[in-house]
């Protein structure tokens, strides 16, 4: 590690980003390689890495783009000959997720604004959902936490005893 002479801020931070990302991470000995004092250097190390996080950031990705090549050809090489089992299937989900076959973990939510509907419409959307629970016994099962007793009569899904 060399430590310059730099006059300006920009010089400095210019520097400091440079040798975090080059020495992997560690604030304070690229603060001390931007010429900062070794009395002061963790300190304003733990700053300037906060205070320059998205140039950090920037660089590390800019660095490591050149090495992506290089690491799928390695995934590639333990997919296909790696002895674990194990560690193939890992690196050909990687593989394949990379190569956009990743699967959907997404759900969707219908929402409904109730204030734009008629009464009628409300009173038919809460009896659906009603009868989506009686169907599934989640109604019947929360009516007896509750200390109601109901009978669900099964033809029309109407509930009585409440």
């Amino acid at each position: 590690m060399t430590v310059i002479d730099i006059n300006t801020k920009e010089d400095r931070e210019t520097v400091f980003v440079r040798e975090y990302v080059l020495n992997g991470g560690n604030a304070t000995q690229a603060a001390i390689a931007c010429g900062l004092s070794k009395a002061t250097a963790k300190q304003a190390g733990y700053r300037m890495k906060n205070k320059l996080g998205k140039e950090i950031e920037d660089l590390q990705r800019e660095v490591l783009k050149g090495y992506a090549p290089k690491a799928i050809q390695q995934i590639q090489g333990l997919a296909e000959n790696a002895d674990s089992e194990n560690v193939r299937l890992k690196a050909n989900t990687d593989l394949l997720d990379r190569a956009g076959y990743k699967p959907v973990e997404q759900s969707q939510v219908a929402t409904t604004t109730v204030d734009k509907l008629s009464d009628e419409e409300l009173m038919a959307e809460l009896n659906q959902l009603l009868l989506q629970d009686v169907k599934d016994g989640r109604l019947k099962d929360d009516m007896r936490k509750l200390g109601f007793d109901i009978s669900i009569e099964p033809i029309s899904g109407k509930v009585t005893g409440l």
